[in-house]
C-alpha cells in the first residue's frame, strides 16, 4: 500500500458526477471536457471507469496538470451533470480501523455452549472490537466483558450468533445405533458436509448493551467558551456511562 501510495501521491483524481441524471457520463466524454475546458492533452490523462461506477480515475503525467484541473471542482459540467474531484489517497471512502474505545458492555441471551472466551472473541470481532477481559458472571443471563471497540454507536442492537452442530449432528439426524456406524459417520463426517444446504447450525439472537465507554478523542463540540476549553497538555479522557434494563433494546421489551 505504501508503494502504490507513493506512485500515485498527487497524480490522481477521482471523478464523481453529481447528481441522476440520465446520461451516463463515460471517459471518452469526461476527457473532452476537460481537454475543451483545461486545455489539457490527450497524452497528459488517463481515465478509466472506478468503484462505485459513476466514478472515474484520472491519471494525470504531472502533478501540475492534476492540480489544474483539481481547481475546476463544481465548475466543470460533462454530459449535463457537474463533475466532483477530489485526490485519491489510500483512506478514501474508508474509514479509520483503531479500536479507540475502551468499553464495558454485556451480552444476553448467550448460549450455554458460547460461554467461552473463544466465542466471545469471535461475536466482539463480528462488531468491530477486540475482547480486553471477561467479568466473572454473577448469572447464567448476562455475560459482562471490557473489550476495545471501533465504533461503540454500533454496539446495542441484537445480533444472531450462529452455532455448529457436533460434528456428527452434520451427517445424520439420528445418533449412531452401533459402533460401526459412529466410525463410518466420523469418516464421511471428517472433513463437513458435502453441500451447504445440509450444514446444520443452530442461530440463537443475543442482545448486546452498552455500558461503559472511555472516549480520548478531541472535542467535537465548536464555539464554546474560553473557560469551557481544555488547558493545553489536558487529559480529555472521558468515561460515559449507560443505564441498561436485561430484555430491553432501545427501550423495547425484546421477546426472545
Amino acid at each position: 500500500m505504501d508503494a502504490v501510495q507513493a506512485c500515485y501521491r498527487g497524480l490522481v483524481l477521482l471523478a464523481t458526477a453529481v447528481g441522476d441524471g440520465e446520461e451516463a457520463v463515460t471517459p471518452a466524454a469526461q476527457l473532452a471536457a476537460i481537454e475543451e475546458r483545461c486545455g489539457m492533452l490527450l497524452a497528459e490523462v488517463s481515465i478509466e471507469v472506478a468503484c462505485p461506477s459513476h466514478d472515474l480515475w484520472l491519471l494525470f503525467s504531472t502533478e501540475e496538470k492534476c492540480t489544474v484541473v483539481l481547481q475546476s471542482l463544481m465548475k466543470l459540467k460533462c454530459c449535463r451533470r457537474w463533475i466532483k474531484f477530489e485526490r485519491w489517497v489510500r483512506e478514501i471512502r474508508g474509514s479509520p480501523g483503531a479500536l479507540e474505545y475502551k468499553s464495558k458492555l454485556s451480552f444476553e441471551g448467550l448460549p450455554d455452549q458460547a460461554w467461552s472466551r473463544r466465542s466471545v472473541k469471535g461475536l466482539l470481532k463480528d462488531l468491530g472490537g477486540e475482547l480486553i477481559v471477561i467479568i466473572p458472571p454473577k448469572n447464567r443471563r448476562e455475560l459482562e466483558v471490557m473489550a476495545w471497540l471501533r465504533d461503540p454507536s454500533k454496539v446495542g442492537h441484537v445480533v444472531d450468533m450462529e452455532i455448529p452442530e457436533p460434528k456428527l449432528a452434520l451427517c445424520m439426524d439420528l445418533p449412531p445405533q452401533s459402533l460401526e456406524e459412529l466410525v463410518a459417520c466420523e469418516s464421511t463426517c471428517e472433513y463437513g458436509p458435502s453441500s451447504l444446504r445440509k450444514k446444520k447450525t443452530i442461530v440463537y439472537p443475543v442482545i448486546c448493551h452498552m455500558k461503559e465507554v472511555t472516549d480520548r478523542g478531541p472535542l467535537l463540540a465548536e464555539d464554546l467558551p474560553d473557560e469551557w476549553l481544555p488547558n493545553e497538555g489536558e487529559d480529555l479522557t472521558r468515561k460515559h456511562e449507560f443505564t441498561t434494563v436485561l430484555g430491553k433494546v432501545d427501550g423495547i421489551i425484546y421477546d426472545y
